[in-house]
This record gives C-alpha cells, sequence and structure tokens, in this order.
C-alpha cells in the first residue's frame, strides 16, 4: 500500500538519494518534491514529481 504522504514531509527515494520535501500531491497521484543539489559553494533548487510508491519518509536525524 503507497504512502499518504503531506505537504511538508520530508522524503527520500526508495533507491537512495538527497532527502527530498513534498510541496505537493497531484490529481494524477504524483508527489511534486523539491531539494537542493550542492556543487562548491552553490545551492541549486531541483524540483521533480515521483510516484508514492517510490518515496519512504526520510529520518529526521540524517
Amino acid at each position: 500500500m503507497p504512502n499518504n504522504f503531506k505537504t511538508g514531509d520530508v522524503v527520500k527515494l526508495k533507491s537512495g538519494g538527497p532527502r527530498m520535501t513534498i510541496s505537493d500531491g497531484a490529481a494524477s497521484g504524483m508527489y511534486m518534491c523539491h531539494w537542493f543539489n550542492r556543487e562548491g559553494e552553490v545551492w541549486t533548487p531541483q524540483h521533480a514529481g515521483f510516484k508514492p510508491e517510490q518515496l519512504v519518509a526520510a529520518d529526521q536525524s540524517e
């Protein structure tokens, strides 16, 4: 059964990767997630949509 995430939840892909913040759950069943990539001193915002089956809640202590 897929997770039911809400806006503001911190998640990551089941396969790993950065912690992301849920910003919206679309009617299509996809969750829009936002995160930052760092290159040197520059932080670049990123976003993408993921199916709930691809996501797990991120450990807040990470």
